[in-house]
């Protein structure tokens, strides 16, 4: 029969023992208030409880001269344990690590303006750490929970300066009044009359007089645009006419004036601005004018920029040479990676380049080639700039090398392209601009790289080739034009380290000492698959579909991402500061590992340039204890073999996040109301077990220790494994067979 043990009377209080750092107020108020739950009339059963009133608190259980480096630690909310008093109070008493849940994470401490707001955070550091706790940081570089908003706007198209010959005119309204052959608007006292020749006729009634002469104008406020009104008119006298523009008569209307002359047809123009509607009528106030005019043509109008604005967008990267990066450069022996040679001294001025060797007397120009290899397709109907500056030497001097259009490097689709090069032993700069067509790009698949014939010298000799430009003319509907990608780059890479500079700043003492000496430097990067040639995972990254997160990586690169953030948070942080990668699913035993494994390949590929280092791998361990035997066996196998992984590495190994649910033999989830004694005692000695193999696995060296993510079960309505047990303590802050567990591996026993 299920039984519901987290009654008031359950279990027992976490406060079995006097809580260093905290004030005897706190304690009695606790004390007293759950002492009132042990009443002499409690359920007989509560006697399978009593045991925990004999455990100690947790951290008490830790042998230091075992486990000198070993660290207990505890997931909080940073609101409420600043309020010093029962999470206070719990996480005081048992952990030596405190981590905020949110606090330190970027959307907590930056809003969508790119303001930073780091009182919290200062606030949190600094209670713990006068508690006697250490503070984990939690986290530096994470695609979620970011200020999205702001990060997008650093990204977006960089405006194009307006110039005044360039607006646009824009008609919102246009009408032949001649067409009317009466008046066709809500009459206010005067009408005026219409005819074929003439328009709307408006003649003196004896007295003030005012009509409408356009209803319905689309506007728009938002745009603050200036709104002009032109009229065909002629008058019998000159004078000055007010005109109104309204959108309500609850407010007052744009006025204007049209100063008109005596004579012929004429256009006249006045403008309106301040409009604060979605729709104007245009009201003629000819008050006392005794005149004749006629109108024969009314027309609205405002001016905005050009639309569409064009752009040149590179097409290739490292086109100076200078980088080491030559993916967008290719040669006939090694297609599809580098050229001959990109090499110092051989460029213009002595700058680096490409030198290309080329064997005389071929059959064919083609025998040697050169690339420039795309980083995107082009199609029929794109223009392309090509330019770069070349030299030759040797048999080469006096040669035209031809250029061809091909997709990857070797797939040949038309005999010529980008024209013909003439080399001479002198520096000249080549610049071409080709409208590529469909010869060149197929319908279907376009074009990818311009292909350069380089054998059609005689005698052996070499090409030169530097500078080069390779740009694709784009078209930005928003008026803009959009980053380059190394725009980009940099633009995120200022974003981060203001970021990183402000937390860290945020976490010193008043002496500027840092207090927070540990951080998950980068969470979550690993996808769980998408593998290489290797099998190494890919990283995770944005999709069209997830608008609500920010993955640094789209941007900065896969390896870059990670070490600017480990770059800035050693230039920022304590001297002694150490970093660690967090992830999930690291223990999972559906792919063997296979998560694990290519965490710790990326990590060699991120410290491959001998300066990065990360110094440690957190496993989160969001797990489940499963009532189906051979399922249980299987999980705890992957988790003893995560942990070997782990220690094989080198590196740093901190559980990061534990709690643990309830899965039953039929595959179901189990809340915690539904939850029976047995079942939670197979949670305690799963929990008892992953701590003893933690201990007997990792290195003394390397352990970092365990952080228990929930201190108590999770209330139904959490947005964290809503109403599942995963806490050491009930909400009602008694102890549960878990702490039991827990304490009991901690103790070794």
């Amino acid at each position: 029969m299920k039984q519901n043990i987290f009654s008031k009377y359950a279990a027992y209080l976490l406060i079995a023992l006097p809580l260093g750092g905290v004030g005897g107020g706190l304690l009695t108020s606790c004390a007293d208030e759950f002492n009132q739950n042990y009443s002499a009339d409690k359920p007989a059963r509560l006697a399978e409880y009593a045991y925990l009133d004999e455990y100690q608190p947790l951290k008490n259980y830790v042998d230091r001269s075992k486990y000198p480096n070993f660290k207990l630690g505890i997931g909080t909310t940073a609101n409420e344990y600043v309020k010093q008093e029962l999470v206070y109070a719990l996480t005081n008493s048992n952990f030596d690590e405190t981590v905020p849940g949110n606090a330190m994470k970027m959307a907590s401490c930056v809003n969508e303006k790119g303001e930073m707001n780091f009182a919290t955070v200062s606030e949190y550091v600094k209670a713990a750490t006068d508690a006697g706790l250490q503070v984990y940081g939690h986290t530096l570089a994470w695609h979620a929970q970011q200020p999205v908003k702001w990060l997008n706007s650093l990204l977006a198209d960089r405006p194009v300066p307006v110039d005044p010959d360039g607006m646009n005119d824009v008609v919102d309204y246009n009408q032949d009044m001649r067409e009317f052959s009466s008046f066709p608007y809500y009459v206010m006292g005067y009408t005026p009359e219409f005819s074929p020749e003439e328009g709307l006729i408006s003649e003196f009634p004896g007295g003030w007089y005012q009509y409408f002469a356009a209803t319905g104008i689309p506007t728009d406020p938002t745009k603050g645009y200036t709104y002009k009104l032109t009229c065909e008119i002629k008058s019998n006298m000159g004078g000055s006419i007010p005109v109104q523009m309204r959108w309500s008569w609850g407010e007052d209307p744009a006025a204007s004036s049209l100063v008109i002359n005596e004579g012929d047809w004429e256009e006249v123009s006045c403008e309106f601005t301040g409009i604060n509607g979605t729709s104007c009528d245009i009201i003629f106030q000819p008050g006392m004018f005794e005149g004749r005019f006629c109108i024969r043509n009314i027309k609205v109008s405002h001016s905005e920029a050009a639309g569409p604005v064009t752009f040149m967008e590179s097409l290739i990267d490292n086109g100076d040479m200078e980088g080491d990066d030559a993916k967008n450069f290719a040669s006939k022996e090694n297609a599809g990676a580098t050229v001959y040679e990109i090499t110092d001294g051989v460029g213009r001025d002595g700058s680096r380049g490409v030198k290309i060797a080329s064997k005389g007397g071929q059959a064919d120009a083609w025998e040697s080639q050169f690339w420039i290899v795309f980083n995107d397709v082009v199609q029929a109907g794109d223009k392309i700039h090509v330019s770069f500056d070349y030299r030759a030497d040797g048999g080469c001097v006096g040669t035209g090398v031809d250029t061809q259009a091909h997709f990857n490097p070797g797939e040949y689709q038309h005999w010529s392209c980008a024209g013909t090069v003439q080399f001479t032993g002198d520096w000249q700069t080549y610049d071409k601009n080709v409208t590529i067509d469909t010869s060149m790009a197929p319908e279907g698949k376009g074009m990818k790289s311009i292909a350069f014939n380089m054998s059609p010298n005689a005698a052996d000799g070499t090409y030169y080739i530097d500078n080069v430009v390779c740009e694709i003319e784009r078209t930005s509907a928003s008026g803009g034009i959009p980053l380059t990608p190394e725009e980009k780059r940099d633009t995120l890479t200022w974003a981060m380290d203001k970021w990183i500079e402000g937390m860290m700043e945020a976490c010193r003492d008043e002496s500027g000492q840092g207090l927070v000496h540990a951080w998950d430097v980068v969470n979550e990067a690993i996808s769980g698959g998408n593998p290489d040639g290797e099998g190494v995972y890919a990283l995770q990254h944005g999709t069209p579909d997830n608008v609500n997160d920010f993955f640094w990586q789209d941007y900065l690169g896969d390896i870059d991402y990670v070490r600017t953030a480990v770059a800035l948070a050693r230039m920022y942080g304590p001297d002694d500061i150490k970093l660690f990668v967090n992830d999930y699913n690291l223990e999972s035993d559906w792919d063997q590992n296979g998560k694990l494994k290519s965490l710790i390949k990326w990590i060699e590929r991120w410290e491959a340039d001998g300066r990065t280092k990360i110094d440690g791998i957190g496993s989160q361990m969001h797990i489940s204890c499963y009532g189906n035997p051979a399922t249980q066996e299987s999980k705890k196998k992957a988790i003893e073999n995560s942990f070997r992984l782990m220690a094989a590495s080198g590196k740093l190994v901190r559980i990061s996040e534990l709690d643990m649910g309830y899965v039953d033999q039929y595959g179901n989830k189990v809340i915690t109301a539904d939850m029976t004694e047995e079942q939670h005692k197979e949670m305690a000695e799963l929990y008892k077990w992953i701590v003893a193999k933690y201990l007997e696995i990792i290195p003394v060296a390397q352990q970092w220790g365990i952080c228990q993510w929930c201190a108590t079960d999770a209330p139904a309505n959490s947005g964290w494994r809503g109403g599942e047990p995963v806490g050491l303590w009930d909400l009602d802050y008694y102890r549960k067979h878990t702490y039991a567990g827990f304490a009991d591996g901690l103790a070794g026993k």
